[in-house]
């Protein structure tokens, strides 16, 4: 609907989920609104309900990354969250614009891992090493972008935190969620040399990933009477891994035909060779024969070469 320089877009959804003897409901709002104070200025507000019946399982601890999605179940809630947003946006000199938004969602029934849980274990049901909670995600998001001219393109920074809140974990105090990034940069470029030949530009950036690292071990005496290994793990996801950033090139080849355009894209991923890291370890040192964390990485560089045609 439409009132003077005001524009609303108002909703309901409505879903349904059964399992079992269990079945659940949801009934959703959602509302935008946008004011246009003058030609170059517009106000944006917006609130949104949402019911999720398939969960985000992570694993926060050291090693091999495995994000699992599972169900809903009759002792799994389904998630639930509301979120609010307000922003400003503007344009000036003709071609360049600028926003700026700030976002609240607020998350129930959120799932992790109970303390010492994990997948391997197939001989316990899933459903035994899960427990679930809260979570919050705040931030604002800044956007400049250019529309016009033979360059284009934008940049992008976002200042995030997101954090998890369980019962029965990190003795019940709030900690930061695995994707926890607190500085999120994107600077994108296209310019076009002529019509027949673009060539594009991507720089990435965003803080590591949270992570819990064991911070010291001892020995100890099991139920049989044998030595084993104790771990002590700090405060959850208190550490960070290195943070992540890459630079993609790609160089685009365009020719107008009787039935369309094609091109040919010549392309780099990583120009740079930057590590980021995957996943890290506990590593044996053999120069001093101590335990040490150390990364994993993935594709140092990767060239590529595709085709593209439009009719």
């Amino acid at each position: 609907m439409k009132i003077g320089n005001l524009k609303a877009n108002i909703g309901l959804h409505a879903s349904g989920f059964a399992i079992g003897d269990k079945k659940y409901s949801s009934i959703q709002p959602r509302v935008g609104l946008r004011y246009l104070v003058n030609k170059k200025w517009s106000l944006k507000a917006s609130y949104a309900s949402m019911t999720q019946y398939i969960n985000l399982l992570t694993n926060e601890s050291i090693g091999l990354p495995t994000d699992l999605w599972v169900p809903s179940t009759e002792r799994i809630k389904p998630q639930t969250s509301w979120q609010a947003t307000l922003g400003v946006a503007t344009t000036f000199k003709n071609n360049l614009e600028f926003s700026v938004e700030g976002y609240y969602k607020k998350m129930d029934n959120v799932i992790s891992y109970k303390e010492g849980a994990s997948f391997f274990n197939i001989e316990e049901n899933w459903e035994d090493k899960i427990t679930q909670g809260n979570g919050t995600a705040y931030g604002l998001e800044f956007l400049l972008q250019k529309n016009r001219g033979k360059t284009t393109g934008w940049i992008g920074y976002t200042l995030a935190w997101n954090n998890r809140q369980f019962n029965d974990i990190n003795s019940g105090k709030e900690f930061p969620f695995k994707f926890d990034r607190r500085h999120d940069f994107e600077m994108v470029a296209i310019h076009k040399f002529s019509d027949k030949l673009h060539l594009s530009g991507t720089w990435v950036y965003s803080t590591g990933n949270a992570i819990s690292l064991t911070e010291a071990t001892y020995t100890s005496f099991d139920q049989n009477g044998r030595l084993e290994p104790i771990s002590i793990v700090g405060t959850k996801n208190s550490y960070r891994m290195p943070s992540y950033h890459r630079l993609d090139l790609g160089l685009e080849f365009i020719k107008k035909t009787r039935w369309g355009e094609r091109a040919w894209i010549v392309g780099v991923y990583n120009a740079y060779m930057h590590s980021n890291p995957f996943y890290v370890y506990l590593g044996e040192n053999f120069d001093t024969n101590k335990q040490e964390y150390r990364q994993v990485s993935l594709i140092p560089l990767l060239p590529s070469i595709s085709y593209r045609f439009k009719f």
